[in-house]
Parts: structure tokens; sequence; C-alpha cells
């Protein structure tokens, strides 16, 4: 609810997103649209013009309640390209303008312009090291709106300035304008090594040795022109030169960072500096050429210090990478460093986020922020960003983007040791590089917000993106879990992860090593959002488009799980796959009954368990928005409902016809259509659920859905047979309806043996169920048969066989073999004959196929249906499987007529001798099968002492008979007497 809550606070901070909520059709999903949140109107100029141009033309690769990350739509040539060469970029927010620089070339374009491909200014640079050359855009003259530019050749020192980059390319490098270029004296072997804009000051550059030069483009009086000077920062004299020299061996090598800071008066401007070291300094600039050293200290120590009780072996490979002055602050600052840390045998970056009080009386670290979300090496130096007001740092790496809450100066109720509230990370794919990054501040109109504060990055292989940060209107009093941040992230994976040429990566969520119970927890948060219909992500008037995206979004969280969390429960899996299923059956359910052309010939029966389902309070389209839930509760009420109508008009043939008919398409629909379609597609190819149970309960075979579908099929069984019967004589009408209803009692008799089968299957996962599967079990097996069998007397032999491989059930394929071929022996046409042939081809793919398991079950039903003379001579081709059968002993009562065929007559006389003594009860049938037995030992071509022993025995066992029934001749005489 707090997330829902967020994401409405930021959707109505921006006027343009109820502008784009106006303009979406009901058929696309809300999140992917091609509009912005970014930009709205503040003005009727040429300028907001084109900014409304721009914003409906970008495209949102990815949104929450917090962020939200846009394609702009203008990318040069440059960015299409697969150039793989050095680039370095600028970003000026100031006119919206992006400087690209390749060791040989140049590219300014404007990034918010609405044109796919914008007009570029492109020029060579004249470049003979080949180093890659230093540039930055500059605010434009008097009168103009196009940017000046900036180059520096970082091996000659020579500088170059124009205050129009169209300059740069009318003039050309020969002919330049006096005063605009100037070259800044370098020691031998040293180089340039950062260039910042510090405007108005000008700008700012560091050399390998540890020098500071400052560039002024304008004079005292605002006119272009270039004056250099070199900053000490020691005072003046012999001795101050000393010291400065041996501060810039010290703690001005190196630099990573410098970054303006504070403005402070007409002309003049803050600067922070950082090394890699972690020494810092912060200058007070003039575009005069004056300048101040207001603070200088090496923070290494105390930085690794502040840390060292967590992260004690993070002093060899620390390092800072870039600092940011909190805005319109000059003592509060933000540091970004990163260490190297060995977790679980592997090697990661651990990127620290230090708040301090830069004081050079009182230097204080305020927190230190360890950044979770993301643990990567990242292949360019590490950016630290932070756009008015400051409430968000944007970190910018090689690959991803990571956002986090600051701690900015106290108020009256909060504490500066106030922990970081929240951090994300926007990850790129691997292909994607992020080559620079700019800030551009929150604006306000009347106390609207009309942009928020953000970063716009220049992207290899993706062109510019702005990703902006909502303001937190909860004042930071929400507290966000771990499972608010998968839950944000999953939302955007299923929202966003599968639009074409997204340069965004979802898949990465496992990387941070969350907990799989907040995992679970916030996937069901999601599956239930997307299955209720309570999504912001996906809010449509028209019932049918919702269904569609709840079953599409519910699909992609299918697969997005599948590649990202394997090792989830079985529990959550059947969740997420269940309620896909139900919102597979609302849709289906929903476009055939209402959204379709045959609608209109449908009965009002469905209207009215809807009525009756919600006590009529629900209409129809709330019922399929709002209650999808309760749609195994739907089958049993549809089809007691149709059991009374048909009942009712059992007179009226056609009527009752439709209402058998329409409970049939409801079932069937719900069923075999959309559950065990959706089932086979994602079960097992996706879920990896082949035998493993959830404690969740399958739907579509709980008891009250057996007892529909057993039911529905007797009553569809009962009215096929009516009409078969006068099918002969019958009109066109009644033949269709009689082919229809064919059709449906065959999907009837799938849904049952499916239902009962996974019934069966999922009471035996648990133990307490196991006597309630055994049951099924058996009930299964004795009701099978009548729901296959019943499908030859009409005419759906094909689809009875068909059923009966599918399910194994080798007792009904082998009743119905014969069962046809006792049907075809008593025809003698030329089709009759063909349909033989293809009855024995079948018999004989079942035992090469299923082997001496349908063979045993064959022989088992012809014994018990009494066709034993028929079993001897059936198969010749399978013997050895009848004679594998037959020695088990427990059949020797007809094994021995198998033995005299076979010429085994010793067996033939054992096998008697073992039924007369333990099957027989009678003394005549004892003396038939002991003198059958010893007509057999005797008949035996080869003998030996152990035949003759045996017939020893059966004469004994004879003599013993004889006297029994001398016995009992006496005993009734004298019971006669």
């Amino acid at each position: 609810m707090r997330t829902h809550q967020a994401i409405d606070m930021a959707q109505r901070r921006s006027v343009s997103l109820q502008a784009r909520r106006s303009r979406q059709t009901s058929g696309l999903l809300r999140f992917p649209d091609s509009s912005s949140t970014a930009i709205v109107p503040v003005s009727h100029g040429t300028m907001q013009q084109e900014q409304n141009r721009t914003r409906d033309s970008a495209m949102e690769y990815t949104k929450n309640a917090q962020y939200c990350a846009l394609k702009l739509p203008a990318v040069p040539n440059i960015l299409r390209s697969k150039n793989d060469g050095s680039f370095t970029g600028f970003i000026d927010s100031a006119t919206e303008s992006a400087l690209l620089l390749t060791p040989t070339s140049a590219y300014v374009w404007k990034y918010s312009s609405p044109d796919h491909l914008p007009t570029a200014i492109s020029f060579p640079i004249s470049n003979a090291s080949g180093a890659q050359p230093l540039g930055v855009l500059v605010s434009p003259c008097a009168g103009s709106t196009e940017p000046g530019l900036v180059l520096v050749n970082p091996t000659t020192g020579q500088l170059t300035y124009w205050d129009a980059v169209g300059g740069a390319l009318a003039e050309g490098l020969l002919h330049r304008k006096k005063g605009m270029e100037t070259t800044i004296p370098l020691y031998q072997s040293e180089t340039l090594e950062y260039l910042q804009n510090i405007e108005p000051a000008g700008v700012i550059l560091a050399t390998s040795s540890g020098r500071f030069v400052l560039v002024a483009l304008h004079d005292g009086a605002g006119r272009p022109g270039v004056a250099c000077t070199a900053m000490r920062g020691a005072g003046t004299g012999l001795w101050s030169n000393i010291v400065g020299f041996v501060r810039m061996g010290s703690t001005r090598r190196d630099v990573v960072a410098m970054k303006p800071g504070k403005l402070l008066g007409r002309g003049e401007r803050m600067v922070a500096t950082a090394n890699t070291r972690g020494a810092v300094t912060i200058w007070h600039c003039s575009r005069t050429g004056d300048y101040r050293l207001v603070f200088e200290m090496d923070l290494r120590e105390q930085l690794v210090t502040s840390i060292a009780g967590v992260y004690p072996q993070a002093e060899t490979t620390f390092r800072v990478h870039d600092i940011e002055m909190l805005p319109d602050d000059d003592t509060m600052g933000l540091l970004l460093s990163s260490f190297t840390y060995d977790e679980d045998d592997e090697e990661k970056i651990y990127y620290v986020l230090f708040t301090a009080y830069f004081d050079p009386v009182d230097f204080r670290i305020m927190s230190a922020h360890r950044i979770t979300c993301y643990t990567m090496h990242s292949t360019r130096p590490p950016r630290l960003l932070l756009p008015s007001p400051g409430y968000t740092a944007f970190i910018v790496l090689s690959n991803a983007v990571v956002l986090l809450d600051t701690v900015l100066k106290p108020k009256s109720d909060q504490n500066l040791s106030t922990p970081f509230k929240w951090e994300d990370v926007i990850r790129f794919k691997p292909e994607i590089e992020l080559m620079s990054a700019g800030t551009e501040d929150m604006s306000q109109i009347n106390g609207q917000v009309t942009r928020h504060a953000g970063i716009v990055v220049v992207a290899r292989g993706a062109g510019v993106i702005r990703i902006e940060r909502f303001e937190d209107e909860s004042g930071g009093s929400v507290v966000r879990s771990s499972a608010d941040v998968i839950t944000s992230k999953l939302e955007q994976a299923v929202y966003y992860g599968f639009i074409d040429e997204n340069p965004l990566d979802f898949g990465k969520v496992k990387e941070v090593g969350y907990d799989i119970n907040d995992i679970e927890t916030a996937i069901g948060v999601v599956s239930d959002e997307i299955f209720n219909g309570t999504s912001l992500y996906i809010q449509v008037d028209e019932t049918m488009t919702c269904l569609r995206l709840r079953c599409q979004a519910l699909g992609r969280l299918a697969e997005h799980l599948s590649l990202i969390f394997p090792s989830l429960s079985a529990e959550i899996r059947y969740q997420v796959l269940f309620k896909l299923e139900k919102c597979e059956a609302a849709k289906n359910i929903y476009g055939l009954w209402f959204a379709s052309a045959a609608s209109v010939s449908r009965s009002g029966m469905l209207v009215e368990v809807i009525s009756d389902m919600t006590q009529g309070s629900g209409s129809v389209d709330s019922f399929f928005r709002d209650d999808v839930s309760k749609i195994g509760d739907f089958i049993t009420a549809f089809s007691n409902k149709s059991l009374v109508r048909a009942r009712t008009a059992s007179g009226h043939r056609n009527i009752m016809l439709q209402h058998v008919r329409e409970a049939n398409d409801f079932l069937l629909t719900v069923l075999s259509s959309s559950a065990d379609v959706i089932r086979s597609l994602y079960k097992e190819p996706v879920f990896k659920l082949s035998h493993a149970w959830g404690i969740t309960e399958p739907w579509t075979s709980t008891f009250d859905v057996l007892n529909s579908l057993s039911k529905q099929f007797e009553v569809t069984k009962t009215v096929c047979t009516s009409l078969w019967e006068v099918s002969d004589n019958a009109d066109e009408e009644i033949a269709i309806n009689l082919r229809d209803l064919c059709d449906q009692l065959v999907g009837l008799a799938e849904s049952l043996c499916r239902a009962y089968e996974e019934r069966i299957s999922f009471c035996e996962a648990t133990e307490s169920r196991r006597e309630q599967a055994e049951n099924l079990k058996r009930a299964y097996a004795e009701q099978r048969p009548g729901w296959l069998k019943p499908l030859l007397a009409f005419g759906c032999a094909e689809k009875a066989f068909q059923l009966g491989e599918r399910h194994r059930d080798f007792r009904t394929l082998a009743e119905m073999c014969r069962e046809e071929k006792v049907q075809l022996d008593k025809i003698s046409d030329e089709a009759s004959r063909v349909a033989q042939e293809n009855l024995a081809m079948r018999t004989k793919y079942y035992f090469d196929t299923y082997g001496y398991e349908f063979a045993q079950t064959l022989y088992q039903y012809y014994i018990d249906a009494g066709y034993t003379s028929e079993l001897f001579v059936a198969f010749p081709a399978y013997r050895e499987y009848l004679e594998r059968f037959l020695s088990d002993g427990k059949y020797d009562r007809v094994a021995w007529i198998h033995d005299i065929q076979t010429g085994d007559f010793i067996s033939t006389g054992m096998k008697l001798a073992n039924v007369a003594e333990k099957m027989e009860d009678t003394l005549s049938n004892k003396r038939l099968q002991l003198s059958i037995a010893k007509l057999c030992l005797i008949s035996a071509s080869v003998g030996g002492a152990q035949v003759e022993d045996d017939v020893t025995y059966i004469n004994e066992q004879l003599d013993k008979i004889d006297r029994l029934e001398e016995e009992d001749f006496s005993v009734n005489e004298v019971m006669e007497d």
C-alpha cells in the first residue's frame, strides 16, 4: 500500500502524466508508453514547445515510486555506431547540450531535441600526439543560446575557447579569433589530466605533477578573453612557492575530481578537488584570476579509520573517486570511495559514500554509508553527481547508476547521524557503456515541480538517458524494507524488462543476496497486485484488455522468476502458476461469453450465476475485474446451474441441448483451453515443477471440480446416447449437435483423467493425505473405463485410444482393442478389412512400445473375461511375454493348456498336480486334474527318476481320493438308513 501511495504522489506531481493518461489506448500497458514525465509546461515560448515535443518522443525504460529512466529521442549517429574507440563527454544542462570527444573529432548536439536524428555539430581536431583531448561546454555569450566550447590538448597545453560551438565549425582550426587561444606552460613530461567548468569563474585544470591552473574566459567587464593563472594556494613569496611545490607532490597529484560548488558572488565560485589518496582542497576562484585556498587536508587516515572497525582490510586498496559539495553549502560535502573486499571467495568492490564537514579547524566525518546494491568493478572512473536540492546522490559507473538518499544539514528534529534512508541501482546490459553524465537540477514554478532532480547520461549503445528522482513527500518517514526494494525490481522487470531494445538489465537482483523470505514475500505482493488488478502499472477501463494485460504480466513474472530465482520454493511457484491459470481462464470465459461475435447466442445462465455469487450486487465486468480469485467456485456454481436448467428443459430438446453444450463449453474453456494450456507451457518448462507439489491445493482438481466434471460427463453421455439412437433419420441440426456433443464428451473424459491424476499426485505428496490418494486411485481405476469406452460407441474410437495411451490405461486399451475386433469381425467389407489391419497394427504398437507392462495387463483381462482360448492363439509373435506371464504360478489352472500346445507334458503334469493340490476343492475335480497330470507325465518323451517319483506321488494322491470317496459313500449310506 505504501508503494501505491508513493507512486500515486509521484504521478500527481507531474502535469504531463495526466496528459499521457488521456492519450493511452486501451490496448497498451501504461508503463512503457512513449512519453516522459521529465519536463512539464512552464511557459508558452519556443523552448517549452520543444520540450513538450521531446516529452512526447521519449520512452520510459523503467519507472517506480522513487525514480524514472527515460530514453531521450535525440541520438546522433556517433552513438548509433558500434565504434569501440575512446570517448569522453560532457553534459551542459543549462543549454541542454552534450559534448562527445574522440582523439580526432568533437561532436556537439542538443540532447533535449525531439528529433530522433538531431543536428550535430562535428569537426576534426588537430591532434598529432593522438592523446584524448579534454573538453567542456561553457555558457553562451550574451544574446546567444548556443553553448561555448573549450578544448585542451593534454600534451601540448594548447587551449582553445570558442564562445559559440558553431564558430568552431565555421572558422575551422586555422582561423581562430584573436585572444581565444592560449598555451598552458607545462614542465617536461607533465600533462594535463583534468578539466572542469567552474563558471562564472571560468575553467580549472589539473596537471600530472599536481599543479592547478585557473583559466578565465571573460574579463572583468564580461567580454570573452582567455587568461591563465597558476594556483599555488600557499600565499606569496619564496616560502609560499616552496610550500606550494611540496603540496603539489603530496595532496594535489593524481586528481580524480574537481567539482564546482557554491556560487560566492558575481564572477566567483567555490571549487572542491580530491585525489585518489583522499587529499581534498577547497578553493574560492574568481574570473579575474584571483583565488584563495580555504581548505586543504589529507583525509586518507581519517576516512580509513572511520570504517576500520567493520572493514579492517580496507586500507590496502582504499581510494577516493569523486567529491561533491552540498548545494548552497560551503562546508558540507560528499566523498565517494571504494576498496576491494573478498566476500565468499569472490572479489568485490565495496563503494563507500562519506558525508563530511570540511572545516579546516574542525573537520568531521558525519556518516559513512557502504553501497549494498552494487559491488561490481567499473571500467570507467566512478562519478558522483548531486543535482539540486541535493536529496539524492547519483553514482555513475561504467555499467550502472546507483541512487541513494543523502544526509543533509540537520533541522530541529533531525540528527546528522541519521542513516541513509534508501538506495537502489539501475543496471545496464553488459554491452552498454556509460561514457559521460551531467546533472539537471530540480526546477519549480509557483511551488510546483516542473522538473525533477536528475542526471543525463550518454551511453554507448543506448543513446542519451535521463534518470530523475521523484521527491519523497513522506518526509523520510516511510522506511523501505528489503521486500519493498525487491518488489520494485520485480515490477520493473515485469513491466519494462520485455520492451524491445531496453538497455537496462533487470536480472541481477540475486547478486545482492536478499533473504529468500523477503524475495518470496515480494513475489507474493507483485503477483497478488497483478492478479487482483490493483497494480498501478495496469489501470485500463476495458475489461478484456485488463484481463489480457494481467495474463501477460503474470507470464512475464513467471519467466523472470525462472531465470533469476531458480531455487524458489515449490509453494510460491505454484501460487504464481495458479494465478496465471485463473487469469487465463477468466480472460477466455469473458472473451467467449461477452466479447466475441458468438456471445449473442449464449443464454443468460452465466450472468445469473454471477448474480447468485455476488448476491445481486456485482456486474459481469466487476466480477471479472475484481473476483478472478473465485473462478474455482464459479465452476461448481455454473455446473450446478446448468444441470438444473437441463432437467427443467428436458421436454424441450433444443433448449436442453443449448444448456448442456454451454455448460460443457464453460468447463472445457476453464480447464482444457486455459488451465491445462498454461500448465503445459509453464509448469515444467518455466517453473520446473514436474514432480514437486506445494501445500496449496490445485484449484483444477478439488472434489467439487471432480464432481462437477463427473456429473457433466454423465449428462452429456446420456444426451449423446439419445441423439445417437435417432441419428440415422435425424435432420442436419441434430447431426451437428451430436457431433459437437461427442467432441465435448471427449474433452470431458480427458479433463476427468487429468483432474484425477493431478489430485492423486497432490495427495501422495503429503503423508497425511496418502490414504486419500489410495482411495482416489481405486476410484480412478474403476471409473476410467466408463469415460473412455463410451467414446467407441459414438464414433470417437481414435480419441478414446489416444486418451488411453496418454494416461497409460492398459486395461481399457486391451478391452477396447478386443471390443473393436469383435465388432469388425461382424462386417466383411473392404473398409472392415482395412480397419482390422489397423487394429492389428495398433495392438502390435502397444506390445512393442509398452512391452511386458501392457502384455500382462492384456493377458489378465483375457483370463478375467473368460477368453482363455483366444489368449493362447491371438498373439503368437509375443509368446515369450505369455510364457513369462504364465510362469508366475498363479495361472496354472490355464497355463497347463499352453504347455500342452507347446508339447511340454512334464510341465503340464506338474501344473495340474499343483492345481489339484492347492486350487481345487471337490474330489471329482481333483481326480480329473491328477489323472490328466499322470497321463501327461507318462506321455513325456523324456522321463527319469523325478518323473517316476511324480507319477508315484500322483498315484498315492489318487488312492487317497479313492479312500475318501469310499468313506463319503459309507457315511451317505448310514445317513440314508
